[in-house]
């Protein structure tokens, strides 16, 4: 029994420094992978405020449109 201990006992060693290796591995990929969520968060943040303004920008005109074609249509 104690022969099968010796033989067998390196082997479950290197299967758990292998497993411990690939989970080192899955962390540094999910922490590269969650680094580049966060620039495509700040990217579309940065959309979103681009679309905000633009939208903004194209009620004014459509006011400044009214009141423009208001001005035509009015009796002088």
């Amino acid at each position: 029994m104690m022969s099968e201990d010796a033989t067998t006992r390196p082997t479950i060693e290197t299967v758990l420094e292998r497993i411990n290796a690939l989970g080192q591995l899955m962390n540094e990929g999910f922490a590269a992978v969650g680094a580049r969520l966060d620039k495509v968060e700040v990217r579309l943040d940065r959309v979103d405020a681009r679309l905000d303004r633009t939208q903004a920008e194209v009620l004014e005109l459509r006011v400044e449109f009214r009141e423009f074609r208001a001005q035509f249509k009015a009796p002088a």
